[in-house]
């Protein structure tokens, strides 16, 4: 891992607040990758969980949306979900989430994955390649 060297500029209380928010996030990174490997139940993943650069990456159908989306609105509302995925509409919010369920309409990969990852479904990490070419996410991936 590399350190930015400008966090060394800084005061000790701001080098103090950043080590604490990381620590914070990664208890939190922990926890999500703990449901989502060893708690939910959904750890037999289809195709359509896969990241979209991954070859054998498909389109999610109907069925799997409407499975994530029920789930998730089992703990929260349709219109909260609805406001999490940036969907916005002054009458009915979850008529593009029926069109996507109908296939009346592709859900778009940015609105799947943010379900997937909402819903605990999957972990989302950085695709950053290293200085050396290594790939580090395609160890289970590739």
């Amino acid at each position: 891992m590399r350190i930015n060297p400008r966090l060394f500029d800084e005061d000790s209380t701001t080098q103090k607040d950043i080590l604490e928010r990381y620590e914070h996030e990664d208890e939190l990174s922990r926890r999500h990758c703990s449901y989502v490997h060893f708690i939910s139940e959904s750890f037999k993943s289809p195709d359509s969980y896969r990241s979209i650069d991954d070859p054998k990456y498909r389109q999610p159908t109907g069925e799997e949306i409407k499975e994530v989306f029920e789930h998730l609105v089992s703990f929260h509302s349709k219109r909260v979900v609805c406001k999490m995925l940036g969907i916005k509409s002054k009458t009915n919010p979850t008529q593009t989430i029926n069109r996507w369920i109908s296939e009346e309409s592709y859900i778009p990969y940015t609105a799947w994955r943010m379900l997937l990852i909402l819903d605990g479904r999957v972990v989302q990490t950085n695709r950053l390649t290293m200085p050396d070419g290594d790939r580090p996410w395609a160890k289970f991936y590739d």
